[in-house]
C-alpha cells in the first residue's frame, strides 16, 4: 500500500513523501516524484519519521511519575487528574498560572489547535519570541517591509552568481542543492561563506571563513568598497529607495584593515566579495538562521540586506536576499485555529524563560509542553531544569521520554505524522503545501493532541472550547484559498499557492515610505540606528575562554531524534575543533576532551575540521548527558533585533584530558571521572 503523505519537521523544505506500507508492518518512506521543489527525495530527519513511528523506546501510554518512578496510568485518570490542577490553579490564582510552551518542532496547521484550548480558558502564559531567526525577521521588516524569498527556480534560471551566507545548504536545506547545481551548470559562480565547514564549500568558487558574529562587518566593509568604486545602481537607489546617503556617509567607520583584523577575512577576500556583488549582474544571496543568533544578528542581517540592494540585486530575476518566504501568510486564517483574539496572554520570552519563570508573579502552577523540547534547545538550561522544578505539576506531551520529559509529571503519547491528518507548509523558503494523510493507525495509546486537548476541555466541563473536526478546522483556516483548492491538495498530495517568484520586482515595498529603506524609520523608532550598523566592542572577548563555542543543528538528525539513533545517543558528544583550537592545545583527531566554560563542562571526543574558522568549537544540539545538555553552556541574552536568543555568542576552553571507562563503569554504562593530563 502506498500513501502520500508529508514531513512536518520545522526546516526549509517541507517534502512532500510516499509512505509504502509492508506486510511485516514496517514503513518505508520516499519523496514524491511529482512535487516540484523536493522531487522525489527525502532527507535522514524525514526517513527517521518512520524508525521513530515504529521504535520500541516509542511512550504509548499515558505515564506518571511516582517518586523516582514512572507508572502506567489509563487516559480517564490522566485527564482527570491534570484538569484537576488546572481548575485548582485557575481558582488561585488565574490563567497565568498556566504555562503552554511550544514551538514548530513538529509542523501543521493543525497544531495550533493546542493554543485554542488555552485560550479557552481566558488566556494562560506563553512564551514568545525565537530561539532561531525572529532577529533577521525584524531586520527584513526593517528593509523590505517584510521577509520574501525568490522561488527556487528563478535562482536556477536566471542568477549569475550565488551566495550562500551562512546556510548549511547540504544540512539545513538538501534540496536546494540540485536547483545550485543548475545554476552553476548555466556557469554561475557559487561563494559561500560562514564560520562553519560546509559540505557545499567543495563545490564552491570561492569559501569565506569569517570569525562568528563579524559577518555584517565584512558586508559593510564590502558595501563602502562599492560606493568608493561607484559599483552602485544609481537607478534603485533614485527611484526606489530612502536613506541611501545616510547610510553610505556612515560607511567610512569601516577600514578594510580593521574589519579584516576583527573577521579574520583577508582585504583581497574583502575587496572579492565587493567586486562580485558590485559588477556581477545578477546575484542570488541565501540567507541561513545562525547568524542571527549573535548580540548583533540583526543588525548583521541589514547589513548583508543593504550591499545586495544597493548594488542592484532587488527586485530583479536571479537576485534577492532571501531569508523567509512570509508571503505565505495571507493564505492562512490563524485565528479560526487558535481563537487568540479575545484571549489574556501573559507573555514570557523564550531566550530568557529561566529567568522569567523564576520571576513570575502570579507564579506558574502548571506547565503544558508540545511540539518543544526546552530543556534541550533553551539558553541557560541548567537554570530552566531549576526553575521548571518549583512548578507544582508538568505535563509533557511528545512520542519519546526527552530531556523536557524527564523533567515533567505527566508524559502524554501523541501520534506520530503518519497516524495523523493535517496541512504542512513552510514560511522559510518556497510556497507549496503538502497534505499528511494517515498511513496508519495510532500506535498503542497514542492521541492527535487536538483530541487530547479535546479530552482535557471535557474533563474540565468546557467541552465547546474545542467543538470542531479535522475538516472543519482545516476549511476554516484555509477559506481565502481559491476553490478547489484544498481538493486539489488532498487529491494530488500538494498543490503550489503561486505567489511572485519575483518579489518587490513593481518596486513596490511593504515600508512605511514603499521603497527600500537603507535609514529606517521603523529601526529608529525603535530605538536602533536608523541604517545598518555594526560596533565592534560588542564582539564578546574573554581572555580565559578563547573559542567560540557554536551549538549548531545536527547533520544527520532533528534534535530530539537522537532517541533513535543509537549514533547520537553516546554519553559523549563530538567536539569539532579548528585548527588553531587543536594546535594551541595539542589536540589530535579522537582524542578525549574537555569543553568548559564558566557554566559547564563536559567530556567529548575530539574531530579536528580543517576548514571553517580556526577558533570555532562545534558541538551538535540536541545531545544530554553527564548531568547536562549542551546548551547548559549558553547564556540567555538576546540579539538586538526583535525577540531573539543570543546562543551563538558563547565562549569556551578546551583541554586534552587522559579518560577511559573502567570495566564496573563500562557494565553499566557509566563513565568513570576523566583526570586532566
Amino acid at each position: 500500500m502506498k500513501v502520500k503523505t508529508a514531513c512536518p519537521i520545522d526546516c526549509y523544505d517541507a517534502c512532500a513523501f510516499v509512505a509504502e506500507v509492508g506486510e511485516d508492518g514496517e514503513i518505508r518512506l520516499s519523496g514524491n516524484p511529482e512535487h516540484p521543489i523536493t522531487r522525489g527525495t527525502i532527507c535522514n530527519r524525514g526517513r527517521q519519521l518512520a524508525v521513530r513511528r515504529n521504535s520500541r523506546d516509542r511512550v504509548l501510554q499515558p505515564l506518571k511519575r511516582e517518586g523516582d518512578e514512572w507508572t502506567p496510568i489509563s487516559w480517564e485518570q490522566a485527564m482527570r487528574e491534570i484538569a484537576q490542577e488546572v481548575r485548582r490553579t485557575l481558582e488561585e490564582v488565574g490563567h497565568h498560572g498556566i504555562l503552554h510552551y511550544y514551538d514548530w518542532g513538529s509542523g501543521g496547521l493543525l497544531k495550533s489547535l493546542n493554543q485554542r484550548f488555552f485560550y479557552g480558558l481566558g488566556g494562560c502564559s506563553e512564551a514568545i519570541g525565537s530561539l532561531c531567526w525572529d532577529a533577521g525577521i525584524r531586520a527584513q521588516t526593517y528593509d523590505f517591509g517584510q521577509a520574501n524569498s525568490h522561488a527556487p527556480e528563478d535562482m536556477a534560471q536566471h542568477a549569475e552568481a550565488i551566495v550562500v551566507w551562512g546556510r548549511n545548504v547540504a544540512n539545513t536545506n538538501v534540496h536546494m542543492i540540485p536547483f545550485i547545481r543548475e545554476a552553476q551548470a548555466r556557469g554561475a559562480k557559487l561563494v559561500v561563506i560562514s564560520a562553519l565547514p560546509q559540505d557545499l564549500a567543495r563545490r564552491a568558487d570561492k569559501a569565506i571563513y569569517p570569525r562568528p558574529g563579524t559577518d555584517g562587518l565584512l558586508a559593510l566593509a564590502a558595501l563602502r568598497i562599492c560606493r568608493d568604486e561607484g559599483w552602485l545602481d544609481h537607478a534603485f537607489l533614485r527611484d526606489r529607495a530612502v536613506g541611501w546617503e545616510d547610510l553610505a556617509s556612515d560607511l567610512d567607520r569601516y577600514d578594510l584593515d580593521e574589519v579584516a583584523r576583527w573577521t579574520d577575512v583577508p582585504v583581497e577576500d574583502i575587496r572579492f566579495l565587493a567586486e562580485l556583488y558590485g559588477k556581477t549582474r545578477p546575484v542570488c544571496t541565501l540567507l541561513g538562521i545562525g547568524m542571527q543568533r549573535y548580540a548583533q544578528g540583526g543588525q548583521t542581517i541589514r547589513a548583508i540586506d543593504a550591499l545586495a540592494a544597493a548594488t542592484g540585486h532587488v527586485g530583479v530575476p536571479g537576485g534577492g536576499v532571501n531569508y523567509a518566504q512570509r508571503q505565505l501568510g495571507w493564505f492562512y486564517d490563524e485565528e479560526a485555529i487558535t481563537n487568540r483574539r479575545r484571549a489574556n496572554v501573559r507573555e514570557m520570552l523564550r531566550p530568557t524563560l529561566a529567568a522569567d519563570l523564576l520571576a513570575a508573579d502570579p507564579p506558574i502552577q502548571v506547565m503544558f509542553v508540545t511540539r518543544s523540547n526546552p530543556v534541550a534547545q533553551v539558553p541557560d538550561s541548567g537554570r530552566l531544569r531549576e526553575a521548571m522544578g518549583r512548578i507544582r505539576c508538568k505535563v509533557v506531551i511528545d512520542t519519546f521520554m526527552t530531556a523536557t520529559a524527564e523533567c515533567a509529571d505527566y508524559v502524554l503519547p501523541c501520534t506520530n505524522v503518519l497516524e495523523e491528518e493535517d496541512v504542512v507548509y513552510t514560511t522559510m523558503w518556497h510556497d507549496c503545501v503538502s497534505y499528511a494523510r494517515p498511513v496508519v493507525p495510532p500506535r498503542g495509546e497514542a492521541r492527535p493532541e487536538w483530541q487530547i486537548f479535546r479530552d482535557l476541555a471535557a474533563a474540565l466541563g468546557r467541552p465547546e472550547i474545542m467543538e470542531g473536526d479535522v475538516d472543519t478546522w482545516i476549511r476554516q483556516a484555509l477559506r481565502r484559498w481559491p476553490e478547489g483548492k484544498l481538493e486539489e491538495l488532498r487529491e494530488r498530495g500538494f498543490v503550489r499557492l503561486g505567489v511572485p517568484s519575483v518579489p518587490w520586482q513593481d518596486g513596490r515595498f511593504l515600508t512605511p515610505s514603499g521603497k527600500f529603506e537603507f535609514a529606517s524609520s521603523l529601526a529608529a523608532r525603535d530605538g536602533h540606528s536608523a541604517v545598518a550598523r555594526i560596533e565592534v566592542g560588542r564582539f564578546p572577548e574573554d581572555a580565559d575562554l578563547p573559542y567560540t563555542l557554536l551549538t549548531v543543528h545536527p547533520r544527520k538528525w532533528q534534535m530530539s531524534q537522537r532517541d533513535t539513533l543509537p549514533e547520537a545517543k553516546g554519553p559523549h558528544p563530538i567536539a569539532e575543533l579548528g585548527l588553531e583550537v587543536a594546535a594551541e592545545r595539542g589536540i589530535q583527531d579522537g582524542d578525549w576532551v574537555r569543553v568548559r566554560n564558566k557554566k559547564a563542562s563536559v567530556i567529548a571526543r575530539a574531530r579536528v575540521q580543517a576548514e571553517g574558522h580556526p577558533r570555532v568549537v562545534r558541538m551538535e544540539i540536541g545531545w544530554h548527558g553527564q548531568g547536562v545538555t549542551l546548551n547548559d553552556f549558553t547564556s540567555d541574552g538576546l540579539a538586538d533585533f526583535g525577540i531573539q536568543a543570543a546562543l551563538y555568542d558563547c565562549l569556551c576552553d578546551v583541554e586534552k584530558v587522559a579518560f577511559a571507562l573502567d570495566e564496573n563503569a563500562r557494565a553499566s554504562g557509566k563513565e568513570a571521572l576523566a583526570r586532566q593530563v
